[in-house]
């Protein structure tokens, strides 16, 4: 019998958050009564239904674990495009239009997509009346799931894995320790180090957690071609301002940075804004929606806006990148070009593998650290770090691990 504890405590007035917690543990308890039923289920199955949860393309990092699953006749993968549960007044929320550009942006690649939402309705549909019904479910995203597609109400039917469209930046707890990160059944990580680091705060020690590296980093060794190095990419985080992960350092280098491109209109300029950096700046009171308006127009005028998901091509044709952006400190090392790390006085703290990349880019603390970095090595190509983040791109050995091939191998274990 499921027992609303969240409610109970509500309405006594008392102990809320020790009813929360009893919430948390009967959940886990349901989910883990489920799991032996499904895996049993499961044994023997051919082949196994995979549903690939994506509610935002430019977050999509798992190609080349679909890609590998496609051209293995043990499994049949889906991506189930649905919606981001934000409510309105919520940056993070999402118009029936943002729906239709992450389905098509999937539909363009040829790829198996079902709808998870029923615009007309407005209603989200629930993965358990899913033609096919999933045996497997991947998450991308551990925030805003609605309940009938999330973890809980799905174990009773499939198994539930997460591998998250960010590649561990921080030690806070939104990287590790939601109630979403307990509920999934196998939660993939990058590497040990960072695994440490999470079983150290992670209420269930991080027993779920297993250690595959990182999908989108199989991008960079299944292509060897090699790449122009064409464009200066700017990509800012959306943390400007408020009570959260304050990476961004919009607020002292947005406006020098787009003054800088505009006097340099020799070089070939790429704004890449984190996806929710146009709401979050108006709907934080950081500047009005003209105002963001404005901004983003005038970086239209000046080069090319790109709000799209696949962005691994882009790192590989540009020449360098200036961003203030967590994961995009990991991946763009492989493309051994440099980088200007925007750093944030007031962001969370970095985890131990993040700071020894950070090392090797050229960091910015300040507008005089800004200018220079323009300077030397946009203009004048002065890149005397090269060699430093070559050696840490081999001491961290990140193309040495085919993450699509761990997981599938990993998930195979559990159901044949």
């Amino acid at each position: 019998m499921y027992i609303n504890y969240e409610k109970i405590g509500k309405f006594l007035g008392f102990g809320q958050k020790f009813f929360y917690e009893l919430k948390i543990a009967q959940n886990c308890a349901y989910i883990k009564k489920n799991i032996k039923q499904v895996k049993k289920k499961l044994k023997g199955k051919h082949p196994i239904i995979v549903a690939f949860y994506v509610y935002d393309d430019t977050k999509w990092k798992s190609q080349s674990v679909y890609d590998l699953m496609m051209s293995d006749e043990k499994f049949e993968p889906y991506i189930f495009v649905t919606k981001c549960n934000a409510p309105k007044d919520n940056c993070n929320y999402q118009t029936n239009k943002d729906y239709e550009k992450v389905y098509n942006f999937f539909i363009n690649r040829n790829m198996r997509v079902i709808r998870g939402y029923d615009t007309d309705k407005e209603r989200f549909i629930p993965f358990a009346e899913m033609t096919p019904q999933p045996d497997i479910i991947i998450y991308q995203h551990p925030w805003y799931v609605e309940t009938s597609q999330g973890p809980v109400v799905c174990s009773k039917f499939a198994l539930t894995y997460y591998i998250p469209y960010f590649i561990a930046t921080t030690n806070m707890y939104i990287e590790y320790d939601l109630r979403f990160h307990q509920y999934v059944y196998k939660h993939y990580i990058l590497n040990d180090l960072i695994k440490q680091e999470f079983a150290k705060k992670m209420r269930n020690k991080a027993d779920n957690v297993v250690v595959v590296g990182h999908p989108q980093l199989d991008e960079f060794y299944l292509d060897k071609t090699p790449e122009e190095s064409k464009y200066v990419i700017y990509a800012p985080h959306w943390s400007v301002c408020g009570n959260n992960i304050r990476l961004s350092t919009f607020d002292w280098s947005g406006k020098i940075i787009l003054e800088f491109a505009s006097n340099h209109p020799e070089l070939n300029w790429v704004f890449k804004p984190h996806p929710v950096l146009y709401n979050f700046l108006y709907t934080s009171g950081f500047m009005t929606k003209e105002e963001a308006d404005d901004y983003y127009k005038k970086w239209s005028e000046i080069g090319v806006v790109n709000n799209s998901g696949g962005y691994l091509d882009l790192f590989k044709k540009s020449r360098a990148l200036i961003t203030d952006c967590g994961s995009f400190l990991t991946e763009y090392l492989l493309t051994e070009k440099p980088c200007i790390h925007l750093i944030s006085k007031d962001g969370a703290e970095f985890n131990e593998m993040v700071k020894k990349i950070s090392k090797s880019y050229y960091q910015a603390f300040n507008i005089v650290d800004l200018e220079n970095y323009l300077n030397s090595v946009i203009i004048d190509n002065f890149d005397i770090k090269k060699n430093e983040r070559l050696r840490t791109l081999s001491e961290l050995n990140f193309r040495n691990t085919r993450c699509a091939r761990n997981i599938i191998n990993d998930i195979l274990k559990d159901v044949l």
